[in-house]
């Protein structure tokens, strides 16, 4: 693989692959925010794409060896949480109420 390196551990060489694999991802979901057909697919898709940029962020924590952004993914993970739940239940009520 181009990403390999062998002057890097495998832990550096396993985060690079899956941080390119992720950008790959996220062109994917950027595709669906912007053609979906629906608004929930549009949701869905805004969900991945912060789960995404969660999973890079850890890439980089794993590969520089700095963990003082791990505070940061917490509360970036807390916050997709919480706002995937409301917006389910805004489309709920939106829904029940037609």
């Amino acid at each position: 693989m181009m990403f390999w390196s062998s002057n890097l551990s495998f832990l550096e060489n396993a985060s690079l692959t899956a941080l390119a694999i992720m950008t790959l991802s996220l062109l994917f979901a950027l595709y669906r925010l912007f053609k979906g057909p629906s608004l929930p697919d549009r949701i869905v898709a805004l969900d991945q794409i912060g789960m995404i940029i969660v999973g890079m962020i850890l890439c980089d924590v794993i590969y520089s060896r700095d963990t003082m952004v791990l505070d940061v993914v917490l509360a970036i993970s807390f916050l997709l949480v919480f706002g995937s739940m409301i917006i389910a239940r805004y489309l709920y009520k939106k829904t029940e109420l037609k």
